[in-house]
C-alpha cells in the first residue's frame, strides 16, 4: 500500500512542471525525483531478494525493474554532468514512470472494469478518430478553395503563418 501511495505522489510530482516555471522549483523537484528513485530502487531490491528468480517472471516486475534501471542511468548521467541534451530521454523516462499508475488497475476492481471498457472501446474510438480527421480534411479543402486567392499584403490579421 505504501508503494501505491508513493506511485501516486510520484505522478503528482511529475505533473508539477509547467511552462516558464520559476527556477527555484527545479532543485526541489530534482531532490524529490532522487528520493522517489531511491524508494523505487529499494522496493525493487527488496522484491528481488524476497522473490529471487520469480521476480523476473512477472511482467509488472520487469516493467518496474526497467524503469528503475533507466531512471538510475539517466539521473546518474545527469548528476555527473555527462551529456548536454538529456531532455528527450528525461521526457521518455517520465512517460515510463507515469506508466506505473497502471499498477493500480490490478488492485481495484472498479478501476479494472473502467480500464477494460477503455480497452474494448479502442477500435471504435480509432474509427471515430479517422472519421473526424476525414471531416477536418474536407473542411480544409473547402477553406482552401474559398480563401486561396486572399491577398496577404492588404490583410492585417493574415500573415505568413495565418493563411490558407
Amino acid at each position: 500500500m505504501a508503494i501505491m501511495i508513493f506511485i501516486m505522489l510520484n505522478t503528482l510530482v511529475l505533473a508539477f512542471n509547467w511552462y516558464m516555471m520559476p527556477l527555484f522549483f527545479v532543485p526541489y523537484l530534482e531532490a524529490i525525483n532522487y528520493f522517489f528513485m531511491i524508494v523505487f530502487t529499494v522496493e525493487a531490491i527488496l522484491k528481488i531478494i524476497a522473490m529471487k528468480s520469480a521476480y523476473f517472471k512477472e511482467s509488472w516486475n520487469l516493467f518496474d525493474f526497467t524503469v528503475v534501471v533507466l531512471t538510475a542511468v539517466i539521473l546518474g548521467v545527469k548528476f555527473l554532468g555527462f551529456g548536454s541534451n538529456l531532455a528527450m530521454m528525461s521526457t521518455m523516462l517520465r512517460t515510463l514512470r507515469i506508466g506505473r499508475v497502471f499498477r493500480l488497475v490490478k488492485r481495484a476492481k472498479k478501476l479494472q472494469i473502467i480500464f477494460q471498457t477503455l480497452i474494448d472501446s479502442g477500435p471504435s474510438m480509432g474509427s471515430l478518430g479517422l472519421l473526424l480527421m476525414l471531416l477536418m480534411f474536407m473542411f480544409a479543402i473547402i477553406g482552401m478553395s474559398q480563401f486561396a486567392m486572399v491577398d496577404l499584403d492588404g490583410a492585417s490579421e493574415m500573415n505568413y503563418h495565418a493563411n490558407f
